[in-house]
């Protein structure tokens, strides 16, 4: 229904009316609608139509002359409550979409009530994520059809006065929302998304809402509540489930039996990028050190911005990941998405991980809550991107010319310091939709003092084996003495395997954490 037309029939669009009453009068049939939302206004305006339903209008004027008190005089009597109207059957069924009976819940053998309260008051997660929703399981050993049905409670006067005075609902009429009703078949446990759900109902804005679902014999299922711009406030419902068959309907119960949460937040610094990026390490990190086998979710929500982010797990010592070893992958969410993602892991052995929070874009900004389920007790910590009190020097961009596979750039200190060196290529024209490189760079970075028969290698990243320049590599802390700079030098030396292609990063981004000032080179081919 357009605006003109609500404005010329007095009826609101996409809202629910209730019939209260019928009566036929001088061959016209009649319904005495009710707007349960409204205690004035009604059907005061539209077009008139005759017995068989053809429309009338006054010629002179183009609109409708009947009013809601000659309605009224048509059936012989007025509707006194606000709110009120009498309606000619044919225009109900040109101005309504669809017309619902009352059912009889007797007819059903038997029912299970739930009474719960959602409080949404300082609910903001992202549109699709289910993690604070109110949730049931539901199963019947014998199987059919149940009918299920879900009443949001009205507030009393003091409840809606406190809720105005909070600044948690305006006190309009129109300050409603909708609610909806989910089912996901499987195991009955808890859902974390939205995706996959092979049955819902619409979403109402009237106080009740009929869900009806055929169950199979046996199968638990999870039923989850769902809301749109529902006043952020405390809400009260009742969930009735009806069956000719015996049914078990209660709260679900959450399979993982500890639950750490952590804030977050990418910031202009720490917003890294997927594993593409050259600043993908800068994204947040966690050290999570887990004391017994255990199955595992890391649920990943953004509270600001809106733009696709992922999780990932990794076996590592709790320490800051500088490179991304595809073979430490124990898992993550898949491809990125947009305000959550979701990794679940079964078996996860004992031991220390690190879990990377990251955007698909470098730069993108916003607050984040990352929640962590385990069976097994778990700690978890934030890690510190650098060292605190480090020094970050970053060297001129590395590019490897045809026919050139290693470059070397000096470096000099005049106190003895500990320093790290990591290594990460740009990114890629090759990259997939999911963040992740489509060919593999190779690439190594070595410590070395002295050069020729006199060179000796002072460390080198992971253990001597080239790594993909995409997730970038890294020279763990080594001590350099003034003298070694001073006798032979020290070289950081980046070295390339196999041949240029199409996908070659276009150059290396390596930076040096040290614990005093350091000075470098350039680049120097090494033929």
């Amino acid at each position: 229904m357009s605006n003109v037309e609500s404005e010329n029939t007095g009826l609101t669009s996409e809202h629910d009316y209730a019939v209260t009453d019928f009566a036929e009068r001088n061959g016209k049939r009649m319904l005495l609608v009710k707007n349960p939302w409204s205690q004035s206004g009604g059907w005061i305006s539209g077009i008139a139509t005759d017995g068989a339903g053809d429309a009338t209008c006054d010629e002179d004027q183009g609109t409708l002359q009947r009013t809601e008190a000659q309605r009224d005089a048509e059936v012989g009597e007025h509707c006194t409550e606000p709110g009120n109207f009498w309606m000619d059957i044919n225009d109900v069924f040109q101005y309504f979409e669809s017309l619902y009976l009352n059912w009889n819940p007797g007819l059903f053998a038997h029912r299970e009530d739930v009474h719960f309260l959602w409080d949404l008051s300082n609910s903001n997660g992202p549109w699709g994520s289910f993690s604070n929703n109110p949730q049931f399981k539901i199963q019947s050993r014998a199987g059919g059809v149940a009918w299920l049905v879900l009443s949001r409670h009205f507030q009393s006067e003091v409840q809606a006065a406190k809720s105005v005075a909070k600044g948690l609902s305006t006190g309009h009429t129109d300050d409603i929302g909708f609610i909806s009703l989910y089912l996901f078949d499987g195991r009955g446990d808890r859902i974390y998304l939205a995706d996959g759900c092979p049955i819902r109902a619409p979403y109402v804005d009237s106080p009740n809402l009929l869900l009806k679902v055929d169950l199979l014999k046996g199968i638990p299922y999870t039923l989850v509540v769902s809301e749109q711009d529902l006043p952020r406030s405390n809400h009260s419902f009742t969930l009735c489930a009806y069956s000719v068959q015996p049914m078990n309907l209660s709260r679900v119960q959450d399979r993982y039996r500890s639950h750490v949460v952590q804030n977050g937040a990418w910031t202009p610094t720490s917003a890294g990028g997927n594993a593409s990026s050259p600043a993908y390490s800068r994204n947040p990190q966690f050290s999570l050190t887990l004391s017994h086998s255990s199955d595992m979710s890391l649920l990943l929500e953004l509270r600001s911005g809106d733009f696709p982010v992922h999780v990932r797990l990794l076996r590592a010592e709790g320490r800051h990941l500088r490179r991304v070893p595809i073979r430490e992958i124990v898992g993550d969410s898949g491809e990125y998405r947009k305000g959550h993602a979701l990794a679940e892991m079964s078996d996860v052995p004992k031991g220390q991980y690190v879990v990377v929070c990251s955007t698909f874009e470098q730069g993108q900004v916003g607050e984040f809550t990352l929640c962590i389920g385990t069976i097994a007790d778990c700690v978890v910590e934030r890690i510190s991107i650098t060292p605190a009190g480090r020094f970050v020097h970053r060297l001129g961009m590395a590019f490897f010319e045809p026919g050139i596979d290693r470059l070397w750039a000096s470096l000099k200190c005049t106190r003895i310091t500990r320093l790290s060196v990591v290594a990460q290529a740009q990114r890629a024209a090759g990259m997939q939709e999911n963040g992740q490189p489509s060919s593999d760079v190779p690439l190594r970075l070595s410590l070395v003092h002295g050069q020729g028969s006199m060179r000796q290698i002072l460390a080198s990243s992971g253990t001597d084996e080239f790594s993909n320049a995409h997730y970038g590599t890294h020279v763990n802390d080594v001590d350099i003495q003034p003298f070694m700079c001073a006798q032979r030098g020290v070289w950081i030396v980046l070295e390339r395997g196999g041949p240029l292609d199409a996908h070659d990063p276009k150059g290396i981004d390596v930076e040096v954490h040290s614990d005093t000032g350091i000075e470098t080179g350039t680049w120097h081919e090494i033929s």
